[in-house]
């Protein structure tokens, strides 16, 4: 949805009333009428909202008996219940009761991990409201944008911008899918700190068909709020991951997410030209070398050859090496001056090896505020974008009135 959601809530008594408000009020697409205790009824004449969510810690007759007396009285209104007890017990009650969806809460009550849940939140109240609406699931629903970040030479600092461009968008405020497609040597999950619990292979290798829900169970969330999609936890494990598979991922990932961030390898793939033709902008990154500075400048004209219709800008990392390439060199060779610069800083490698972003470990450091400078480029892009998605519904709306 182009407009933000509005959702009345009721909570229990045992609830904690904060980690819910950090959750619903994380995504500027979902907007919160009024919270209501259990306890009090819905009166006929008030403002009902596009859904009713219930917050409680497990399903009890009082929730059921609430849900059952609120679905009487505003039948087309969906029910979301967010529970912060695992919920396989009473699932089969809850739905018979009138219950759309359920979302639970992890036990962990770091404010970052509510950000990364308050995506599938919003995915799952607007995947209700068009069920209730008898619309399509997918159909006029919101998309994030997706930046595939390309490096064509090896080392030129792709992983480490991809990581640190995530990291900067979540850190302001924003839900963000970061995607290892280098599938063979793939070092986000390093890069992150990240334990490969499970990765795109056992994606993969679970069969069935794909959604939401199983795709929930496999991205492995950072403390930053970043959800990753982690590459093979080994090279010859990487075969099994087709492009054909990766174009029905990338679109669920969208929908969840206000940002979708795809880290490549070293080269194009059949899996990065499919990431490329599903991208909304495309993230160049080379380093002041020659090697680096030609390679990006080919990986430039093969976007052209391709037809790529997206953004493309250019990031180039230590910047302010004295290598004997000036400013000017780097403009003749690549064709263009980079978007960003981004200083040496040897806590960079440190870092790296210490498993956290240098944007959220030393966030006032040049590199920091490099790759932030770099977040809200595209952060005033998706709003210029929202904007004009608002007006066009705005005009469909009074077009149909």
């Amino acid at each position: 949805m182009n407009i933000a959601a509005r959702a009345r809530v009721v909570l229990d008594d045992t609830v904690d009333r904060a980690i819910v408000e950090t959750l619903l009020t994380c995504s500027p697409h979902l907007h919160v009428t009024e919270y209501l205790d259990l306890r009090q009824h819905e009166q006929p004449n008030g403002e009902a909202g596009d859904a009713l969510i219930v917050a409680c810690s497990s399903f009890t007759p009082a929730v059921g008996h609430y849900v059952g007396a609120s679905r009487r009285l505003h039948p087309e209104r969906p029910v979301v219940m967010i529970c912060t007890a695992e919920a396989n017990g009473y699932v089969s009650e809850a739905i018979e009761s009138g219950v759309d969806d359920i979302i639970t809460l992890p036990p962990d009550r770091d404010p970052r991990v509510a950000l990364a849940i308050s995506g599938q939140l919003v995915f799952t109240v607007e995947k209700a409201i068009a069920r209730r609406r008898g619309e399509p699931e997918m159909a006029g629903q919101r998309l994030g944008r997706m930046i595939c970040v390309l490096g064509l030479k090896g080392g030129s600092g792709k992983t480490l911008t991809a990581c640190n461009l995530a990291a900067s968008l979540a850190d302001a405020g924003n839900t963000v899918a970061l995607v290892d497609l280098d599938l063979q040597f793939g070092d986000v999950g390093l890069t992150l700190g990240l334990s490969p619990e499970r990765s795109l292979y056992d994606l993969v290798r679970s069969g069935g068909s794909l959604d939401v829900e199983k795709l929930e169970d496999f991205l492995t969330v950072h403390p930053s709020g970043i959800r990753a999609l982690l590459a093979p936890a080994r090279p010859d494990q990487a075969g099994v991951v087709t492009s054909d598979f990766l174009k029905d991922v990338y679109p669920l990932l969208r929908g969840m997410h206000d940002f979708v961030i795809v880290d490549t390898p070293p080269s194009f793939t059949p899996e990065v030209i499919g990431a490329v033709d599903a991208s909304t902008e495309v993230c160049v990154v080379a380093m002041l070398d020659s090697p680096s500075l030609k390679n990006s400048k080919l990986g430039l004209e093969t976007l052209e050859l391709m037809d790529y219709s997206g953004r493309v800008r250019i990031v180039l990392n230590r910047a302010d090496s004295s290598v004997g390439i000036s400013p000017d060199d780097v403009v003749a060779i690549i064709g263009r001056a980079p978007d960003v610069l981004v200083p040496s800083d040897r806590n960079i490698t440190r870092s790296v090896n210490q498993g956290e972003p240098i944007a959220l470990q030393h966030p006032r450091s040049e590199a920091a505020r490099s790759f932030k400078s770099l977040a809200g480029l595209y952060i005033a892009d998706q709003a210029t974008a929202d904007h004009g998605h608002a007006a066009k519904r705005r005009r469909l709306f009074r077009r149909g009135r």
